[in-house]
């Protein structure tokens, strides 16, 4: 008697264990539904293995219970959407072979385009922008294989141009000019290899008249009135929040 209520134990747990998930083949690959916990006991993620790969839908959740990522897998593609602990859209885009691919679109908690990124195989590529929260494009910047290239403009909330720059191969290269709030021309260097190098000139309100200028070598001031320093832009640039860490998206634990 005690042989059967034993083996007949072992079959439900075997069968609960079953309808719950997280099962693994003979090669320890994960197959079916599976369910990841918070140590809290909240539901962190439920989604489907085929050959331990994730297959159809996933969802992930804050440990508050509110869904953070919706991801859908399919051959090669998946299209996932993240959200706001509030229930908010967050971000939205592609991955190609588990990697970032195409338009990436990051929203702000109100609902309007915070930036826009562009992907080929993983690589930053195109033009990137970021907006303010009126959708005014507060900047824009071009990447190609995965290094700034080409064009970095910033605007005023008014449309006007803030600043112009360039670069090459991922380093800020040539003339870069800061402007006022009234499209007059503030400031205007040269960058070489990525810091500031020759004269920096400083202008009046007018945009025409020289009020100062300052001397660089090698990034470092060598003129003698050192009383203030042109502002990096860099030191404001956006950096988006990847929409979830891919090795956690395509390999869940």
């Amino acid at each position: 008697m005690k042989r059967i209520i034993t083996i007949i134990f072992i079959m439900f747990s075997i069968l609960s264990f079953g309808q719950d998930g997280n099962v693994t083949d003979a090669k320890g690959k994960k197959q079916g539904l599976w369910k990841k916990y918070y140590a809290t006991g909240m539901l962190y993620f439920v989604g489907n293995f085929k050959d331990d790969k994730p297959t159809g839908e996933f969802k992930y959740y804050y440990d508050s219970g509110k869904l953070q990522v919706k991801i859908t897998h399919f051959a090669k593609a998946s299209y996932a959407n993240m959200y706001y602990e509030t229930g908010e859209l967050k971000a939205t885009g592609k991955y190609e072979n588990q990697v970032k691919d195409s338009t990436w679109t990051y929203y702000t908690v109100r609902g309007s385009t915070a930036a826009e990124e562009f992907y080929l195989t993983g690589k930053r590529n195109g033009t990137w922008k970021i907006y303010y929260p009126s959708n005014k494009i507060m900047e824009e910047k071009d990447y190609m294989n995965d290094l700034e290239e080409g064009n970095w403009v910033q605007y005023y909330e008014n449309g006007k141009t803030k600043m112009t720059a360039t670069y090459i191969k991922g380093s800020l290269e040539g003339r870069a000019t800061y402007y006022d709030g009234n499209g007059k021309k503030a400031v205007s260097g040269k960058f070489y290899h990525d810091v500031r190098e020759g004269f920096w000139t400083y202008y009046e309100k007018d945009g025409l008249t020289v009020r100062k200028k300052e001397e660089y070598k090698n990034g470092k001031r060598i003129d003698e009135n050192k009383d203030d320093n042109v502002i990096d832009p860099r030191e404001t640039e956006y950096e988006s929040e990847d929409i979830l860490n891919p090795d956690i998206i395509f390999s869940p634990r």
